[in-house]
């Protein structure tokens, strides 16, 4: 069964584009930049960046892939798919995630600190973050669209046995 891309949803769409957008800027390398200044004239200066496949950032793009892959999966081959799984609130989670770790690795970057030195997010971890809490905002949106339902944890009304 074809499915023509003006034929999904808004949210659908918007996840598919931000996902993608997100895929192709982890490998930019300014996702964490660091640059050094030495001290006086004449002194040593350089600069580096590394893109976001580093560290447990590696895992957060991973799971902005897998949302990704989810939302495509739904909204092309949703046959594929087996029932009684809420597919958007895992592509919702994943995606969350994923943000959160890429987030948290390019703010925390590690290493040490010493006078000169400057590490940090640079311009294409910025523009990953946008693209990956947009994707997170379209999974979500999609989720409460679907009318799907968180599961229910098991309630009992006696306690287990000790």
């Amino acid at each position: 069964m074809a499915v023509d891309f003006k034929s999904l949803g808004k949210y659908e769409q918007g996840a598919l584009i931000a996902g993608g957008l997100a895929i192709i800027l982890s490998f930019f390398g300014s996702y964490v930049t660091a640059s050094y200044d030495g001290p006086g004239a004449g002194a040593i200066s350089a600069s580096s960046g590394t893109n976001a496949w580093t560290s447990y950032a590696t895992l957060g793009v991973l799971l902005i892939i897998a949302s990704t892959a989810i939302v495509a999966v739904k909204a092309f081959a949703k046959d594929n798919l087996p029932d009684g799984v809420p597919w958007s609130l895992a592509a919702a989670g994943t995606a969350a995630l994923g943000t959160l770790l890429l987030i948290l690795r390019a703010l925390f970057p590690g290493g040490g600190s010493f006078s000169g030195l400057s590490v940090g997010p640079g311009w294409s971890g910025y523009l990953l973050w946008i693209a990956c809490i947009a994707l997170t905002a379209f999974t979500v949106l999609s989720f409460r669209e679907s009318g799907e339902k968180m599961p229910e944890i098991n309630k009992k009304d006696t306690p287990p046995a000790a």
